[in-house]
């Protein structure tokens, strides 16, 4: 297998703090790697200098001849955002092959979800989603070797999380990618880097395998550890007790043999098992368990949009949340997930016991949005433990150091922390109020794995209720025992989640055309009608593979119809 690219004992800094040293990685052709660690820990620094980006503090990287290496870029290039979408990717291609190779830039747009109704519209208009799918896009088009992903799954809806995912799998280069999702990781690698305590762990299998492994060396150096420590302990002892003998029978031959067992222990202590030293971040939640019959109840209510005039968006029949349930909302975005959400906290806030939303007295929610509005940016790390919780400056500084903040940041404003950190600080501030319903929205688009196991197992170990919205899949399944989803303007529960991410599937997988079946762009060379044609061909015989409750015959016509148009411009 070729090597791709080599790093020779990089090492690089951010200021003070020590990201990887003498780090040695070679990424050869085909590898499909996933690149873990915890929030801070240097994994975007160590792609921008795989990238050349930015240079390495110490050590050198060899790149094979041909290396075509491209970034997911992180934000779109203001210079594309008065053009429309296909333009933005054409763009991409080299200026020589743009008009023979325009066919690659629709299928590929097709792919990644996009309709042709939508290749005319403006970058600047496109949604979040929308503009990610486009980054994605223009990095893969001119068939690099080697692709830098820096967490693509960030703030993405389950249907194109699957777009995405489905791409990958079928994508040729090879890849490395920061995630935070362990579903998308195990999905889409086969080989797995830890960045921690400024070294690489290497295993050559997905994240969760590899995960187990790293438990069981960690788990074994651990004991090694602890074994060579007791040697030490007991070889400190021997030494100090010839020492004094030596010393009080002034026997020359046994203070000698004192001063030799006391050089072996300072060998033993520089050649000592290392130990990872972990994160340093703690993730704690503390609720308070109610024995109220039902702390929530909807009946009869319609949902509507903000604005002016208010859209209907979903009706509820009856919702209710029983104390201990563990509750799931699903929903593609847009379905009002969050706009119910913040409905029952205005209704909380204003009268909990009137109105639609109903709420039992004895009802205290732990609020956590997923915008972290309720972060004043100006604001110092403890006087936002002073503006939302009861307790002493001491006690915040002090919860605040348990949770991994250290002692010089207690002042740091909101607005410079990260948003992993912002995600800790609104954790840490339901954890002091103690509440005894949780209302989670997208509560892990910040957090890195460790913090989202530390949240799994105290929510399980607390018994606490919770209302969760969540695009990771791992966590709605390890957390939630019962799942709403928004479907066709109505809420409805279902029995198992699967039912949605499978109809989000079916959804992705149809949505190039599902929108506009007899948009056609124009094609105007031989060869892109001929690709054209090769690919609707292709989504026919897919939609014709399918089971015939999912397939779909307006499209399958519409497709028919397109390819006998472009076989007759032929």
């Amino acid at each position: 297998m070729s090597i791709l690219l080599q790093c020779h004992r990089l090492s690089h800094a951010m200021g003070t703090k020590s990201l990887f040293e003498n780090l040695e990685l070679a990424i050869n052709a085909g590898d499909r790697i996933g690149l873990v660690g915890h929030n801070g820990c240097g994994k975007s620094t160590l792609l921008a200098v795989l990238s050349n980006v930015l240079s390495p503090d110490e050590g050198d990287i060899s790149r094979t001849t041909g290396l075509l290496l491209e970034t997911v870029e992180q934000f779109i290039d203001p210079a594309l955002m008065n053009l429309n979408l296909f333009e933005a990717l054409r763009k991409k291609l080299p200026e020589e092959e743009r008009d023979f190779s325009e066919y690659k830039a629709v299928v590929l747009l097709q792919q990644l979800g996009f309709v042709e109704a939508e290749f005319g519209h403006q970058v600047s208009e496109l949604s979040g989603g929308q503009q990610n799918r486009l980054m994605f896009a223009r990095a893969v088009i001119n068939e690099p070797n080697l692709i830098l992903f820096d967490e693509p799954t960030n703030h993405l809806d389950l249907k194109t999380l699957v777009i995405f995912e489905d791409f990958l799998k079928s994508l040729s280069a090879a890849y490395i990618l920061i995630s935070h999702d362990r579903q998308f990781l195990d999905a889409v690698t086969d080989r797995t880097l830890f960045l921690r305590d400024q070294r690489i762990y290497s295993f050559n299998q997905p994240f969760s395998d590899a995960r187990n492994r790293l438990d069981e060396q960690d788990a074994s150096a651990a004991a090694t550890l602890r074994v060579e420590e007791r040697k030490i302990r007991d070889l400190k002892a021997s030494a100090k007790r010839l020492a004094i003998w030596g010393k009080v029978y002034d026997n020359e031959k046994i203070a000698r043999k004192a001063k030799s067992m006391e050089k072996r222990v300072v060998k033993l202590e520089e050649s000592k098992t290392f130990v990872t030293r972990g994160s340093g971040l703690k993730l704690d939640l503390e609720v308070r368990q109610s024995h109220a019959n039902r702390m929530l109840q909807i009946e009869n209510h319609v949902v509507h949009s903000p604005g002016n005039p208010p859209k209907s968006l979903f009706s509820i029949a009856d919702m209710y949340i029983r104390p201990g349930d563990r509750v799931a909302l699903l929903g593609h975005n847009g379905a009002g997930k969050t706009t119910l959400i913040r409905a029952m906290i205005d209704q909380y806030r204003n009268d909990p016991a009137l109105g639609p939303v109903k709420f039992n007295p004895q009802c205290d929610i732990g609020y956590y949005d997923q915008e972290l509005d309720m972060l004043d940016p100006e604001r110092s790390i403890v006087e936002t433990l002073m503006d939302n919780c009861s307790g002493s400056e001491n006690q915040f500084k002090t919860a605040l150091i348990k949770a991994g903040f250290p002692y010089l940041d207690m002042d740091k404003k909101v607005a410079v922390l990260s948003g992993g950190e912002k995600a800790r600080l609104m954790f840490l501030i339901i954890r002091l109020n103690q509440p005894n319903f949780l209302i989670l929205d997208e509560p892990t688009n910040h957090i890195d794995i460790q913090g989202k196991e530390e949240l799994e197992s105290q929510i399980l170990e607390a018994q606490a209720t919770v209302l969760i919205t969540s695009h990771d899949r791992r966590f709605v399944d390890i957390i939630a025992d019962r799942y709403l989803v928004i479907d066709h303007g109505r809420l409805e529960e279902i029995s198992d989640p699967r039912e949605f991410y499978d109809s989000e599937r079916v959804i992705a997988l149809d949505s190039p055309e599902s929108e506009s079946p007899h948009a056609t762009l124009e094609l105007e060379t031989e060869e892109a009608v001929l690709g054209r044609i090769v690919e609707l061909e292709r989504l026919l015989q897919e939609d014709l593979a399918r089971k015939p409750k999912f397939q779909k015959p307006d499209l399958q016509a519409g497709w028919r119809s397109e390819i006998a148009a472009l076989n007759d411009q032929l």
